[in-house]
């Protein structure tokens, strides 16, 4: 599986890498300064600006470019603008990691969750990394934390 996380020089984008097991090639995307070092090694990339007027297209490059499965983004302005155009993606074979509209506008995010959680990825409304069911979120999708009785996931992003 081929898999771009946004926000990649946070910690967030480090501890989710983790979930993914050896054999997924893991991609860190960022839109701040990143080391040339880091971007020679392959695992860091320059991702646009949500102020650029052309971020999903161009994120949708990115995607196709690299053939990935999957994109996680990490910042609630990159979740926002990547929900308006799911479908898109999904006719390339590209799966955001983005909840419905309807999640965006009812629900409340975790804001730069700390170290004491353990975020994961939702898809379709199961856990990435404990392939725990969601109940009522079945179509849902992001990043999460999952209540400890694994019946509640709490959606969380960074600013």
């Amino acid at each position: 599986m081929n898999i771009l996380i946004t926000a990649g020089m946070s910690t967030l984008s480090q501890r989710l890498m983790r979930i993914f097991s050896k054999e997924d090639q893991v991609l860190l995307g960022d839109n701040v300064a990143i080391p040339d070092l880091l971007i020679r090694s392959g695992k860091y990339m320059i991702t646009p600006s949500t102020k650029n007027a052309a971020f999903n297209h161009e994120m949708l490059k990115i995607g196709i470019s690299r053939e990935l499965d999957l994109i996680v983004p990490l910042r609630m302005a990159e979740i926002v603008q990547l929900t308006e155009c799911k479908e898109l993606f999904v006719e390339y074979g590209i799966q955001l990691a983005v909840p419905s509209q309807q999640i965006l506008d009812a629900v409340e995010f975790i804001i730069n969750p700390g170290k004491e959680l353990h975020p994961d990825i939702l898809l379709n409304g199961e856990t990435f990394r404990g392939g725990i069911k969601i109940e009522g979120l079945e179509k849902e999708s992001g990043v999460c934390v999952v209540s400890d009785s694994g019946e509640e996931a709490f959606f969380c992003c960074l600013e």
